[in-house]
């Protein structure tokens, strides 16, 4: 589906049948030894900045990047950084005007699921399953519970600069990337980087799933979309110290 990362066409939702298969389908990927061990990586005590595995397969993939296409509630939002060093959003006219030095980022987002988009709601609603939780206790080697959920969408131009999101008690975060059709110069890469220097890059090749840590002294960042055509659909989940 080239192409389906590219289209603006206006297709059907999941059905509800394809919707339920598919959150037990999502469970029993993500409570696998293969992810089980990946996660190990970044078990307190290591140095690992990020890691990553091939996961989702493009029938997984493709109607996800199909349904998120279709829905008309994406926003682009502009963040600023402050003279403190903190982020605050802004208008498109606002962000033009700032210095390069201080736009922090630009993508698109989606806050808002519609009822309809059954196939992104039973992604999140898997992510956040008690069984996956206890299958990343486990393998992280602390209780961590759910947080968070972004969708996002990067067009040409869009970016992510440098941060930690050391906040809520967050340990890691997932990143699924779902458009297919990446190639090297498109941009959109996922950089991790440890405070002893050691960095992995990611790139956003469809179906990958990549591992981050989240502590004081790591960083992560998304490079600028360099391609005009090519648009990177992705999903961030975070966990942490369990509530």
């Amino acid at each position: 589906m080239q192409d389906s990362a590219r289209t603006t066409s206006v297709i059907d939702h999941m059905s509800r049948d394809a919707a339920i298969a598919f959150h037990g389908r999502m469970i029993e990927l993500l409570t696998t030894a293969r992810v089980a061990e990946s996660l190990g990586l970044l078990r307190p005590g290591s140095d690992a900045p990020a890691t990553s595995l091939p996961l989702l397969s493009p029938d997984m993939t493709e109607p996800l990047v199909a349904e998120l296409a279709s829905l008309p509630t994406w926003a682009t939002e502009h963040w600023l950084l402050t003279p403190d060093d903190d982020v605050k959003p802004a208008d498109a006219d606002e962000f033009t005007a700032t210095a390069p030095e201080r736009r922090f980022s630009r993508s698109g987002c989606l806050r808002d699921v519609p009822q309809s988009a059954l196939g992104i709601r039973a992604f999140i609603s898997a992510v956040k399953s008690p069984k996956v939780a206890d299958a990343f206790s486990s393998a992280f080697g602390e209780p961590v519970s759910f947080r968070s959920a972004d969708i996002a969408k990067y067009e040409a131009g869009h970016y992510l600069r440098r941060h930690s999101d050391t906040f809520d008690d967050r340990r890691f975060g997932l990143v699924f990337f779902l458009s297919p059709g990446w190639t090297a110069g498109d941009g959109g890469e996922l950089v991790v980087e440890a405070p002893s220097g050691a960095a992995l890059t990611t790139q956003p090749e469809q179906g990958r799933l990549a591992m981050l840590r989240i502590n004081p002294g790591y960083h992560h960042s998304v490079c600028r979309i360099r391609s005009q055509s090519w648009v990177r659909y992705s999903i961030a989940v975070h966990f942490g110290t369990a509530k």
